[in-house]
């Protein structure tokens, strides 16, 4: 029974477990076989599961372990065997004395004890610098670092048997100690300024922390070995992650025999810090005792790599109703007389595509706001968050920027779409703004332009488009959702439908550009000017007649 669970849940899971093998080691070919090799001994130890409720535990402690066997069994691959020859060399030298091997097998005793030293958590590493170091008594130590003296002798006691069994242990670092992986931080937020979080991963450090406890808990012990740092720096780095939520600490892992004090400590911090309550000197008390587990979404490039593929062929044919009844409405459009109306038929589309595009994710904003939220990342600032755990590379699905409003003059606005599948010469942003400013003024026909209610006019008769938009738009979610859903981790399931109803839209601008010219209703016509960009006059007209070109307003 419990191999068939195990087999059942490995089947479903298997894109997340592939994807926690390729979180360890860099290598695509090393990561299938880790993947291999973790499934393998989900099946052989299914056995010792005895309650269903633990299956998610039972099988990360699994794939956590096997990972752990993976590295001893490379390390040994890799270990360089030295010649008879060598070794008689070695053996033949003057320095190869009894002297020198006693002294160097004090150095490599002594250098096993910093190490283990680096790898206890804060409360075990105080009392042994006090007691050891300092030359303090028991009571002494109990005093200055404020805790009982059982504590204190507990402590101490634990410290000498973690020294005396890790000193004898060979130890094996992830990769992320010598190639740390990649990670890009995004963030949609609305409220105060707050420098500290937004810079948090200009560092290496904070990403390859989430990424460590992305699929499975971890202790801050294991962290120091996968990263390579050791634990008073990375103390630090957990504390500031857990007092911005992208961190969460869970109890001890069942059966440990131990309880962490500072769990209600922490939640009362994270608390006050979204609040606006919190003070400079209240941070979390980080215990190595406990476990952490990322609280963000984290996009990997196979599960962009498979959005992208999945939503090409959703949206392909919707685009294509969506472009050919706009080219029905051309006649229709040009009589509103905006500047540009009289630009050939492929001239006036992308215009127009990228205004039912950003009108129709205007429309689904609408339609679902009570739907997907924002959630509180600190005080007085909302948002959501998303890691990137691959290089952001240019490619026909990205966009070189887009904006609903960019500023031109007091007069002047636009708004434009720099699809990855436009040429250079025809993205607004590679254009002077000067040059567009004096187009305008020049009245010279090359750009979309809309004067006082012409802009609403235009998306009164594009409003079936615009609608038709927004449930594309639905569809892409549902299915981007879905998705998502089956590639991240259970630990942060509830977090998938608002990071994917905010942040879709700003992931798929560049495809939806590539599926508009794929569908073959839109083609690249010849012009040296910007395509997907339209003007928009935000100054009040001078002139009682609403629709008039200004004729004396451009300013030099």
């Amino acid at each position: 029974m419990e191999q068939n669970l195990i087999a059942a849940f490995a089947q479903e899971n298997m894109k997340t477990i592939y994807a926690y093998a390729l979180s360890r080691v860099s290598d695509r070919e090393d990561a299938e076989d880790l993947a291999g090799d973790i499934l393998l001994a989900l099946l052989s130890c299914a056995s010792r599961l005895r309650d269903e409720s633990a299956l998610y535990g039972f099988v990360w402690s699994v794939a956590g372990n096997t990972y752990k066997k993976y590295l001893r069994k490379k390390s040994r691959q890799t270990l360089c065997t030295l010649s008879q020859d060598d070794l008689e060399q070695i053996a033949d030298s003057e320095d190869f004395t009894q002297e020198l091997t006693l002294k160097e097998e004090r150095q490599e005793l002594l250098a096993r004890l910093r190490r283990e030293l680096s790898l206890l958590s804060r409360e075990y590493r105080e009392c042994t610098l006090c007691y050891y170091f300092q030359g303090l008594s028991c009571r002494e130590t109990a005093q200055k670092l404020g805790i009982s003296l059982s504590m204190t002798k507990y402590y101490l006691f634990k410290t000498r048997k973690l020294l005396k069994e890790g000193i004898g242990m060979e130890r094996e670092y992830g990769t992320k100690s010598y190639q740390p992986a990649k990670f890009t931080f995004k963030t949609l937020f609305s409220g105060s300024y707050n420098p500290e979080y937004r810079y948090l991963f200009d560092r290496l450090l904070p990403g390859n922390i989430l990424l460590s406890a992305y699929y499975a808990p971890v202790t801050i012990r294991e962290l120091a070995l996968e990263t390579g740092v050791p634990t008073p720096y990375l103390e630090d780095e957990v504390s500031l992650l857990v007092k911005y939520g992208l961190l969460n600490i869970l109890p001890p892992a069942a059966g440990s025999g131990n309880t962490s004090p500072s769990d209600t400590s922490i939640k009362a911090v994270r608390t006050s810090v979204l609040s606006g309550n919190g003070t400079a000197d209240q941070e979390p008390v980080i215990s190595g005792r406990n476990r952490y587990q990322t609280n963000m979404v984290i996009f990997t490039e196979e599960y962009m790599g498979e959005l992208y593929e999945k939503l090409t062929s959703l949206c392909t044919p919707h685009l294509t109703d969506i472009l050919s009844s706009l080219r029905g409405q051309l006649p229709s459009l040009r009589a509103i007389g905006f500047g540009g109306a009289d630009l050939e038929d492929d001239r006036l589309l992308w215009p127009l595509l990228w205004l039912v595009m950003h009108r129709g994710n205007t429309l689904f904003n609408r339609l679902n706001n009570d739907r997907y939220s924002y959630q509180t990342i600190y005080a007085h600032a909302t948002g959501i968050n998303v890691g990137i755990n691959y290089t952001e590379d240019e490619s026909p699905y990205t966009t070189f920027g887009f904006a609903g409003y960019s500023h031109i003059n007091e007069d002047y606005a636009a708004a434009f779409a720099d699809f990855g599948i436009l040429p250079p010469k025809n993205r607004y942003l590679q254009h002077d703004i000067q040059a567009v400013e004096d187009a305008v003024c020049a009245d010279s026909g090359e750009y979309v332009v809309f004067h006082g209610t012409q802009l609403s006019q235009t998306e009164n008769l594009l409003e079936p488009q615009i609608r038709a938009m927004a449930d594309l738009y639905e569809k892409m979610v549902s299915a981007a959702q879905t998705l998502l859903l089956s590639h991240a981790p259970e630990s942060v399931a509830e977090l998938v439908p608002n990071v994917i109803g905010k942040l879709l839209f700003f992931d798929t601008v560049g495809l939806l550009g590539k599926c508009a010219l794929d569908s073959g209703a839109l083609r690249l016509p010849d012009t040296e000017y910007p395509l997907a960009a339209f003007l928009y006059r935000t100054a009040p007209e001078n002139t009682g007649n609403a629709g008039a070109r200004p004729t004396d307003e451009c300013r030099d």
